[in-house]
């Protein structure tokens, strides 16, 4: 932890961010990554207080609390935290009202090649079922979730959402990042990219890249997956389905394997 750091934990945060920002980018992109780059000269974190902040999310997107409501909820909420790097993904559903209590805070938006990314999420579910999330996972999944096609016997069997449940909100999440966050104060990384993209993004934050530690910036590897079981032809047209946009921009090398695929 750097000198910095250790005077900001010993004075209550009185002394002034460096700089304010979020990582942003859906669930499984890099997120945790981002936040354990920063760590160890500045103040960051990876989804702090996730359970209540998903809750207060949930609860304004149900209508049920208003949007001053919820922002005084983030306002007190970054007063404790006093957070300069912060990794929430589902800050995204609340995006108008944090870059209105934060006009000068800065925006990372991780993405991840999306047949990577759906392997990696189902995957992930499948095996883990951490309780603060549980409210999230019904919500934003399980209730959306209409049906199962044919192919997607294993996860209907496994108490997963669908395919288009997963993808549609994946997609959203960057449909509503480009809405939202400032052009000018946001920056797009590639899940790929973070180690080889440290320099852009100390110049973004204006910090030294030797403060960030590229070490934690490993991709994940793949890994042998249940969703195997789901026909890979079929899989991959969903994909290209709902992210066509996303793939064509950032990830447009992998766009004749999409075309390829779905003939």
């Amino acid at each position: 932890m750097s000198i910095y750091n250790q005077l900001r934990l010993r004075t209550y945060k009185v002394l002034p961010r460096r700089f304010h920002c979020y990582c942003i980018g859906a669930a499984k992109t890099g997120t945790t990554s981002i936040s354990s780059m920063f760590k160890a000269h500045f103040d960051s974190a990876h989804e702090p207080a996730i359970s209540e902040t998903n809750h207060q999310i949930i609860n304004y997107l149900k209508n049920e609390i208003t949007a001053e409501e919820v922002q005084s909820f983030i306002e007190k909420r970054d007063r404790k935290l006093n957070l300069e790097m912060e990794s929430t993904h589902s800050l995204i559903y609340i995006a108008k009202e944090v870059v209105g209590l934060f006009p000068d805070a800065k925006y990372l938006i991780t993405v991840r090649e999306p047949l990577s990314w759906i392997k990696s999420r189902i995957n992930f579910h499948f095996k883990k079922h951490p309780p603060e999330w549980e409210e999230y996972r019904q919500y934003f999944w399980m209730d959306k979730t209409r049906g199962y096609d044919p192919e997607e016997a294993v996860l209907e069997t496994n108490q997963l959402a669908s395919l288009d449940a997963y993808l549609s909100q994946y997609n959203e999440h960057y449909l509503l990042a480009k809405q939202h966050l400032p052009e000018a104060a946001s920056l797009y990384i590639r899940t790929d990219n973070l180690s080889r993209e440290s320099g852009e993004i100390a110049r973004f934050l204006n910090i030294n890249a030797r403060d960030i530690n590229t070490s934690h910036a490993n991709s994940e590897p793949e890994k042998a997956s249940f969703i195997e079981g789901i026909d890979e032809h079929y899989l991959t047209r969903k994909v290209w389905g709902h992210c066509e946009d996303l793939i064509r921009e950032y990830f447009p090398e992998r766009v004749p394997f999409y075309l390829d695929e779905i003939q």
